[in-house]
């Protein structure tokens, strides 16, 4: 699909291990999302993933890269909003045994139909099942490995 089709594409929905790559000054991961927001992809951070990525990385220069992130055209924080929300989410950790930082992802992502951008799909393919609809995810590759040389999954 061109950007000139006029579709446009879903959301990405970062999960944890995207925003703490980015809290570690990860040029590669972090370039990537410069490139996406610059081209208008809209990009979701759930705001429990923040809180997740910030105790990941624990330290002032990794705070400020992901409170850089907001500042991005194309990024929307999702926050928790009520009650009713927070019951959800305690849902689906439950039925997925996600830690809370990675369920409100897998929250969001259902409730949106949005895919998961991530740096571990098999994380979230050993926990989708549980979930009534399947959760699509999109790994970002590791830049320094050259195609085709990745173990091939069981």
């Amino acid at each position: 699909m061109s950007e000139d089709s006029g579709a446009a594409l879903p959301p990405y929905v970062l999960d944890v291990s995207v925003l703490a790559a980015v809290a570690r000054a990860d040029a590669g991961v972090t370039g990537l999302l410069m490139e996406l927001d610059a081209r208008g992809h809209s990009l979701v951070i759930p705001v429990l993933a923040m809180t997740g990525a910030s105790l990941d990385a624990r330290s002032a220069d990794g705070d400020v890269a992901l409170r850089g992130l907001e500042r991005l055209e194309s990024v929307l924080i999702a926050p928790l909003r009520d009650a009713e929300q927070a019951a959800a989410l305690a849902t689906v950790a439950a039925r997925t045994g996600l830690d809370p930082w990675d369920a409100h992802v897998a929250a969001v992502a259902d409730a949106a139909i949005c895919p998961i951008l991530t740096l571990n799909a098999a994380k979230w393919r050993a926990h989708a099942a549980a979930l009534d609809e399947p959760l699509h995810v999109i790994e970002i590759a590791d830049p320094g490995e050259a195609p085709g040389s990745a173990e091939p999954e069981q």
